[in-house]
């Protein structure tokens, strides 16, 4: 179950991006050459199963798997209804003028009884659904379509009003936007979770196999939590989550921010915002890692427990990481007040650093070398006001917590940072070697074992 509803929205997408291929063709090797373009949008696999030529109508069966690899599970099938316009000329050939297709999800024995019974419980006939129109530039309009649904779970009544999606695609180029309807969850003793429609809109350019540039966003008017053993009802506003990806000289730079402009509790905070960015990415090598993770199934690229599946993973994303390479985190909270914040910072040394290792990032093998090529910072910084009415007050007045927080009784401040193998707590600098000794020299490997 969790893999086909991880699937389905990733194929959608898939098949939005690949779709022109269809115009112009009511040939197999047409429709071979569709599968190649859908196959760069890792990490799910398509294979055809069945592809059958009209004059204006084909249909294509397509099969989903869960990776590329030789133990490849199927997860399942697509339909694609494909109606064709009469044919025309432009300066490639001869080619079908125009096209459109519907693309649904075939029910049969690939999908788990459990998630044909869930899919029983939508207002349509099909849960999800892919309308496409193909014009005679290779341009293609593209609506995502997913259905009501409503279900009564024991005491629990769940109600989403689904999802409309329309993206147009047209060469390299994708721009779309849609809604998200409400979603309620009830419980037969009052209990009530709302959260209220949303907006989708993306903005991406393809600029490699898998890999986008561009925008996209997603925003929530309000979510509500209210039960009657409850004394009071929590509601958040304006809840965004934007992601930003930039390429420059060869190297990805992707920023992530979650926020909630509104916090209507009993608890202080009234506002609060979280910030991603991961920067200098090889771009060389994250194609070399879709390839790589194409082997590998999603489900067990995230929750998987192997140690040789673990490290296959670990060593595809490394190949992503070069001179430059970081990763920064920010939080805020704010209160009315004052505010408190904490940033995280972590990035690979330059290699013209003494430090940077003669044979490469390729040649760390241990905990020594991983901290000898990376420099962390921790900053965290917040108004007396705002600590001193919270339950971490008691806590800052303790020999452990002085130990890393600073207090001039208008903040709490600490600055934490690693270079060289050296900790620098608020000016305070300490060998590691002293503080972890042996623990430098055991091999990456082991650790990932403890």
């Amino acid at each position: 179950m969790k893999k086909l509803l991880l699937a389905i929205p990733l194929v959608a997408g898939a098949s939005w991006v690949g779709a022109s291929y269809y115009t112009g063709t009511q040939t197999q090797s047409a429709y071979d050459q569709l599968l190649v373009q859908l196959n760069e949008l890792k990490p799910f696999t398509l294979i055809n199963e069945d592809y059958s030529a009209g004059l204006s109508n084909s249909t294509a069966i397509t099969q989903v798997m869960d990776s590329n690899g030789a133990n490849a599970k199927l997860l399942f099938r697509l339909h694609h209804a494909i109606n064709h316009s009469p044919i025309g000329i432009n300066d490639n050939g001869m080619r079908v003028g125009a096209a459109t297709i519907k693309t649904t999800v075939v029910r049969d024995d690939s999908i788990p009884q459990e998630i044909i019974a869930f899919m029983e419980s939508f207002d349509n006939a099909e849960p999800v659904q892919i309308n496409t129109e193909v014009a005679f530039d290779g341009s293609t309009n593209n609506q995502l379509l997913i259905s009501p649904y409503e279900h009564n779970y024991d005491d629990v009544k769940v109600r989403f009003d689904g999802v409309d999606y329309n993206a147009r695609v047209n060469g390299d180029l994708i721009v779309g936007s849609g809604s998200i309807g409400e979603f309620l969850l009830t419980h037969t003793d009052g209990m009530q979770f709302k959260l209220s429609t949303g907006s989708i809109d993306t903005d991406l350019k393809r600029i490699s196999q898998a890999v986008y540039a561009g925008s996209y966003d997603i925003a929530f008017d309000k979510l509500s939590v209210s039960a009657p053993e409850m004394p009071f009802d929590v509601g958040l506003q304006s809840i965004a989550a934007t992601s930003n990806t930039d390429l420059d000289s060869g190297k990805l730079d992707s920023q992530v921010a979650f926020s909630i402009g509104n916090i209507d509790s009993p608890l202080p905070v009234t506002s609060t915002s979280l910030d991603a960015r991961v920067f200098g990415l090889e771009l060389s090598g994250l194609k070399a890692a879709l390839e790589q993770l194409s082997q590998i199934s999603l489900v067990d690229q995230m929750i998987g427990s192997d140690p040789a599946v673990l490290a296959s993973v670990m060593d595809a994303y490394s190949s992503m990481v070069s001179s430059g390479s970081g990763l920064d985190y920010g939080v805020k909270l704010s209160t009315a007040d004052g505010d408190a914040t904490a940033t995280f910072g972590i990035r690979v040394i330059d290699e013209t650093s003494p430090n940077f290792p003669a044979g490469g990032l390729a040649s760390v093998s241990t905990l020594r070398d991983v901290l000898n090529v990376v420099k962390v910072e921790l900053h965290a910084q917040a108004d007396a006001a705002v600590v001193d009415q919270s339950p971490l007050a008691m806590f800052m007045m303790s020999p452990e917590a002085q130990q890393f927080v600073v207090s001039d009784g208008v903040t709490y401040q600490s600055d934490i940072m690693l270079s060289d193998l050296i900790v620098d707590i608020n000016g305070n600098p300490m060998a590691l070697e002293l503080m972890i000794g042996e623990l430098l020299d055991m091999p990456i490997e082991s650790l990932m074992e403890i």
